[in-house]
């Protein structure tokens, strides 16, 4: 994966993954799982076709792909789940973003940024919810410097490498409601 990181970030668009490309994000996950994934996220929905069409059953209608530039370079994915409706046409939603690792710590901010732009003007999120599994610093400052605010935090929730791993859950409201 070439990256031309600045002029790639002046340029993000956001694609619904339509059913005639699932093949393509499959490859493409398969490809780049190694800069989009902790191990255990991979093999719990990646690892084999048949834990991918699982994940796909479960997400197919809110998997979105991260591209950049004008030549929409493959740079991860969101997906959004648990989702709800709430009074005057929005809902409610968690969200995960997989980027790509090249864009970690320079680009992450600038994608995740204009992602929620995204979720909440064009996709009418009203509370948008997102969790991160034990002390990833990295993830924290991020949802830090996005103005999430800490909601809940869930014991031994999950496992992290055979380990269990609280669970902390941040969320932020729609800022123009």
């Amino acid at each position: 994966m070439k990256i031309n990181k600045l002029g790639d970030l002046f340029d993000i668009n956001f694609k619904k993954i339509r059913h005639k490309e699932l093949l393509r994000f499959f490859r493409l996950c398969l490809k780049y799982h190694s800069r989009l994934f902790d191990d255990d996220f991979f093999q719990m929905n990646f690892s084999t076709p048949e834990r991918f069409l699982n994940f796909i059953r479960k997400f197919k209608d809110n998997i979105y792909f991260i591209l950049l530039g004008k030549d929409e370079k493959f740079a991860g994915f969101f997906y959004l789940y648990e989702t709800r409706k709430v009074p005057k046409g929005f809902f409610d939603s968690k969200v995960t973003f997989c980027i790509c690792r090249p864009y970690w710590g320079f680009g992450s901010y600038a994608i995740a940024k204009k992602g929620l732009k995204f979720l909440f003007e064009d996709m009418k999120v009203r509370k948008l919810s997102v969790e991160i599994v034990g002390e990833n610093s990295y993830a924290w400052k991020l949802i830090n410097k996005l103005n999430f605010e800490w909601e809940a935090t869930l014991q031994k929730e999950c496992f992290k490498n055979n380990k269990a791993e609280n669970l902390y859950i941040f969320t932020k409201f729609n800022p123009a409601i």
